[in-house]
């Protein structure tokens, strides 16, 4: 911002709307505006034949918000010229910025990790020793850059090596602008919804490995589909080995009153609609041999239909409370619970659901 700007205050600046020529300017800061920026500016703000009044900070951020929406990066990788430049253009007067084109695969992966664009017009068939299905599996695995193809070939053999590369669209040459631009629209967008999708695992995922319960998630198999750092230290089982074990191998439950095999909470879960809580006193037995009193509830995982996909259990550490426990009763013969008791339970349920 200019200092001494109108909009600055929070005043509009007025713009000549009758400027020959093809850029507007604050006329408080001087500040060069193209048309095309004002025609796109929201016409909600108070109008003048032949005046647009104006802020330069709401144009900006406007500007700005628009490019960043309005023009996807694209990078081409085609080795036939005339067929690249033709696309460039199609897709420039569309409001694609196409950051590049390349003829060969191996210069294209090093462009591409350049400038990362938002997607990549990849043509199957290129010059040189890698073609371009080689090359997409390269970025994807290293970029996870959301790829369309570009191709003369529909045989069955060239269809099933690209699926392998989850592609997120065919163009079959020769196209039409308007099929090519439907699929880059509809690429852009599915992989939009993958990225959120992705951050809402990663926050998802990130709240449960902070909370202080060990949380085991399974199939309706029985097998173990996740666990967290907590459900780790708890079973002495590393995450690794566990993955896609029947969790009754990693849950050594016991009763502490008859020292048998408690019943299997993850299958009981999968059993009932209802959630599953603990009720006597359990020990769990850790791969090393150590011994914890827990805790637990247990419910089955399933949609508003009703499917079922599993269960997910929680699993929480009672051996500090009920070591309290049994010294206070020692302390107060006769004395169950105490005013101390329930306190010290409603502090651990406290810092479990922090």
């Amino acid at each position: 911002m200019v200092p001494g700007c109108l909009a600055s205050s929070g005043h509009p600046s007025k713009v000549g709307d009758d400027s020959p020529i093809s850029e507007r300017r604050c006329r408080s800061c001087s500040l060069v505006f193209e048309r095309d920026h004002i025609r796109s500016f929201p016409a909600t703000l108070p109008q003048e034949p032949g005046i647009l009044y104006i802020t330069c900070r709401s144009l900006l951020s406007f500007t700005w918000r628009n490019r960043q929406m309005a023009e996807p990066r694209v990078w081409i990788v085609e080795d036939e010229s005339i067929v690249a430049m033709d696309l460039q253009r199609r897709l420039q007067s569309r409001g694609y910025s196409v950051l590049g084109i390349s003829s060969y695969a191996e210069e294209a992966i090093e462009k591409i990790r350049q400038h990362k664009p938002d997607i990549i017009i990849m043509d199957i068939v290129l010059k040189g020793e890698m073609d371009g299905i080689t090359a997409s599996g390269i970025i994807k695995e290293e970029m996870g850059i959301p790829i369309v193809y570009l191709t003369a070939y529909a045989d069955r053999s060239t269809i099933d090596r690209a699926k392998l590369t989850e592609p997120y669209g065919y163009i079959l040459k020769p196209f039409e602008e308007p099929n090519v631009i439907s699929v880059i629209e509809i690429a852009l967008h599915k992989a939009a919804m993958e990225k959120k999708i992705r951050e809402s695992d990663r926050w998802i995922q990130t709240m449960i490995n902070s909370i202080g319960e060990g949380i085991i998630a399974t199939d309706t198999a029985g097998r173990v589909k996740f666990m967290n750092p907590v459900a780790e230290e708890l079973t002495g089982v590393a995450a690794e080995e566990a993955i896609m074990q029947p969790a009754s191998r990693i849950l050594a439950i016991e009763s502490e009153d008859t020292s048998t095999e408690a019943a299997d909470p993850i299958e009981n879960a999968l059993l009932t609609e209802d959630t599953i809580t603990s009720e006597d006193k359990l020990v769990l037995v850790a791969k090393d041999g150590t011994r914890r009193y827990v805790e637990y509830t247990a419910a089955r995982i399933h949609d508003d239909e009703d499917t079922i996909y599993g269960a997910v259990l929680a699993i929480r550490d009672i051996s500090e409370r009920v070591r309290i426990e049994e010294f206070i009763r020692r302390v107060v013969p006769g004395r169950r619970e105490t005013p101390l008791i329930d306190l010290l339970k409603a502090e651990e349920e406290t810092k479990a659901n922090r």
